[in-house]
């Protein structure tokens, strides 16, 4: 729940900082994904549900045509944190497939009561 919690703070403070300041989505994706990495190392679950959040945004950002964004939500923190080694980050990446997963469903449920 907190990291619910968190990740929707973290998504308006993304907001805030794109009408305040006029910046791309792209340029404050790289910082919220980068915070997002930290707080779940430091006080969250790990790179299990950091990978679930990152995919989640990813897909959202791929489904609302913010490419720069989509771009910055890659998991390259965790790359360089495992120092490139992806024979160690293979078991986490199945993680990042239930965030993609769970990314689509929300735009599907999103796409069924917005009306063109």
């Amino acid at each position: 729940m907190l990291d619910g919690l968190i990740a929707l703070g973290l998504w308006w403070a993304g907001a805030a900082w794109v009408r305040r300041f006029g910046w791309a989505w792209g340029v404050v994706g790289v910082w919220l994904n980068l915070l997002w990495f930290i707080y779940q190392n430091e006080l969250g679950q790990g790179w299990l549900f950091y990978l679930r959040g990152v995919g989640l945004a990813f897909l959202l950002a791929v489904g609302y045509r913010q490419y720069g964004l989509a771009w910055a939500l890659l998991p390259w923190p965790l790359l360089f944190a495992g120092r490139f080694e992806l024979q160690m980050l293979w078991p986490y990446f199945p993680a990042w497939g239930e965030g993609l997963m769970l990314g689509a469903v929300v735009y599907l449920l999103v796409g069924l009561f917005r009306r063109p």
